[in-house]
């Protein structure tokens, strides 16, 4: 059975073959449609199904298209939605006609009345109505014998769209009120007033029109589709936002069936220890399982979200926590979180759309789900945490930031701050671990997250990658280049191995190679070996400037290079422009400006991947350069100085 939907495109055929297209519906709540012609018309929604139901006007087949397969369920209403009173008449009408049976009783004055006066003894009625009366009844009813046809007929709620003052005003709120300008209801009144001025003007008094009153525009304002109104008035993600509806829940019925990963800014001002300053707000990346609400990772840095947070932050999910655990001994509680996903939920934003964790997640087997920007009902379950992590532990600590400044208040933030870097990772493992992870959660009916996984880790088997150390390869960035005998060019670096020339005297061509890099270290990339399927560790050629150098404070330096000596330069000036920019960034560790500081934490990758691996990269970037030592003078062959003349005894002998 072909189905049909009300949206744009669908078509319908008149009586004369004229094909009509839905175009749009309006605020007014009719429905605008366009002829083959050009010609424009606006249908109530209850018209255009009468003319559908009637076959005054059918369905045009070809423009169905994919509507074809698209249920779209429409209930009419029942008596239920109608006042009390209409529907005791609508029952009492509806006695007198089973009472009559008109279908089997031709009419008959005679007859009738005195059925009429047996069914009004029946129910005590005082007032019966006449045979005519009845009559009229089943003429509307005996169509459709639908109780609905006896409701009395009253004042239509959509009348007042027949006036010739609503066609004017229909006009004036899609000029004057449905913009972005946002103009009060007080200008629609004014611009309807001018309007029908201008149109009386010249008529005479009695074929003028009749201007509706302020209290009438404005209740008409007010039956308006809401919905296009903000639309119109406040823009599209607005009007999504606020008539968002929770229709289901994700099904899940196991843990590592779905993870969601999302970032939020921390809300704290997080401080050197060195210089007890703050280096700004860091961004914090989680990850957690749907299905036993239990937080499985999570990754924290002062770059902006990026493929690099998510794919860092899914690794972290993936792997055991035994090595955090034994870091941090003061955490009670067990964090047996560990697996590869069935499937991962993240945002679908310009930092993603590179292909990198759609490819890490086709080396891992998982499945991935973009969700659309800026909704955060597709992933509900970690946006919640973010609301109960702000509430029950950072507000709490000292230096938090509030997005309300109604909450703010007097609070000096930047003033009151005193949790590093270093501590906010321990704290922020602890209250994860010790506190979120085993307190009773409402969507698991009270229980524990820690408990509902544990459960359901006994029922699943549980996947890891064959080698801990595939992760490290698997999370990089994916990239393509080209082998050359030199090795392969990234990022102004080059990289070779005797391993990786061997791929090009199998192949005798420069090909290219998939690739992975890594954001916290440019010393190395891993090269794919095409017919081995194997990744290679490909070092780069300038080791000494290279190793242990994020990606970022790399780009910084190819940028100082290229503002002083171009594209072209040698490897001890690209070592000197090195020390430069460590300068530049030592300089911002401490500068007077947040930006500049946490613009500085950004450069020399300062994460929680760092702080777990037992590194500090602004301490290591403090440190002074360490004095080149000087070459000794080169010692001269013996005899070569008594060779020389002595000058100075030829000039003493000159002055007498």
């Amino acid at each position: 059975m072909n189905r049909f939907t009300f949206k744009r495109g669908l078509g319908f055929r008149d009586r004369n073959n004229k094909l009509w297209l839905i175009e749009r519906r309006l605020a007014s709540g009719k429905i605008q449609l366009i002829a083959e012609d050009g010609e424009i018309m606006n249908l109530q929604y209850a018209e255009l199904l009468e003319r559908w139901q009637s076959q005054e006007w059918q369905i045009d087949e070809p423009s169905l298209a994919e509507l074809g397969n698209t249920i779209y369920l429409v209930t009419p209403r029942d008596l239920s939605t109608y006042q009390q009173a209409q529907q005791e008449i609508a029952k009492r009408r509806l006695h007198y006609l089973q009472i009559v049976d008109p279908e089997s009783t031709p009419y008959n004055v005679v007859t009738w009345s005195e059925r009429i006066a047996q069914a009004a003894k029946m129910i005590g009625d005082d007032n019966p109505p006449g045979p005519s009366t009845v009559s009229t009844w089943w003429c509307r009813y005996r169509a459709t014998k639908s109780i609905l046809k006896l409701i009395p007929h009253g004042k239509p709620s959509s009348a007042h769209q027949h006036k010739p003052g609503y066609q004017i005003f229909e006009q004036v709120i899609a000029a004057v009120y449905l913009t972005n300008q946002k103009l009060p209801k007080l200008g629609v009144v004014e611009a309807i007033q001018r309007q029908i001025k201008a149109i009386n003007h010249g008529l005479p008094e009695e074929s003028q029109m009749k201007c509706p009153g302020r209290t009438t525009i404005y209740r008409w304002l007010e039956s308006l589709q809401q919905d296009l109104v903000d639309l119109s008035r406040e823009g599209a993600e607005f009007a999504r936002m606020k008539y968002r509806a929770a229709i289901g829940t994700v099904e899940v019925k196991a843990i590592l069936e779905r993870f969601e990963i999302d970032h939020t800014p921390i809300d704290i001002l997080v401080v050197d220890p060195a210089w007890c300053i703050t280096n700004g707000r860091p961004y914090l990346t989680v990850v957690i399982d749907r299905y036993s609400r239990l937080i499985v990772g999570f990754y924290v840095s002062f770059r902006d979200p990026s493929a690099n947070s998510v794919l860092q932050c899914l690794k972290r999910a993936v792997l055991p926590k035994n090595a955090i655990l034994k870091r941090y001994p003061d955490i009670k509680q067990p964090w047996p979180a560990f697996g590869i996903p069935e499937l991962i939920a993240v945002d679908n934003g310009p930092d993603l759309q590179s292909n990198a964790v759609e490819v890490a997640c086709m080396e891992l087997g998982i499945s991935i789900l973009f969700c659309p920007v800026r909704s955060g009902d597709k992933k509900g379950a970690i946006e919640r945490f973010f609301r109960t992590q702000n509430v029950g532990l950072l507000h709490r600590m000292p230096g938090t930031v509030f997005s309300n400044p109604d909450e703010r208040g007097d609070y000096q933030s930047e003033k009151e701050a005193a949790i590093d870097f270093n501590s906010l990772i321990h704290i922020l493992t602890k209250w994860i671990v010790d506190v979120y992870n085993v307190t009773p959660h409402r969507g698991l009916n009270g229980r524990r997250p820690l408990d509902v996984w544990i459960e359901s880790a006994q029922k699943r088997l549980i996947e890891l990658p064959l080698n801990p150390q595939q992760l490290d390869v698997i999370v990089g960035i994916a990239a393509k280049r080209t082998l050359f005998h030199y090795g392969i060019e990234l990022d102004g670096l080059q990289y070779n191995s005797l391993q990786l020339q061997e791929i090009r005297r199998r192949t005798g061509k420069n090909i290219k190679l998939d690739l992975k890099f890594h954001e916290d270290d440019v010393g190395y990339i891993h090269v794919l070996d095409p017919d081995r399927k194997e990744y290679l560790r490909v070092p780069a050629k300038l080791a000494e400037y290279a190793n242990g150098l994020s990606r970022e404070q790399h780009r910084q330096i190819r940028e100082h290079t290229r503002s002083k000596l171009g594209e072209n330069c040698t490897a001890d000036q690209l070592l000197e422009a090195k020390r430069e920019v460590e300068d530049l960034i030592r300089e911002s560790i401490q500068h007077k400006k947040m930006v500049r500081r946490k613009k500085a934490a950004q450069t020399v990758q300062h994460d929680s991947e760092a702080v777990l691996a037992g590194k500090n990269p602004l301490e290591e970037a403090r440190k002074p350069h360490k004095p080149q030592p000087e070459l000794p003078p080169e010692v001269m062959p013996s005899g070569l100085n008594d060779d020389l003349p002595d000058f100075s005894a030829n000039c003493s002998q000159g002055d007498e």
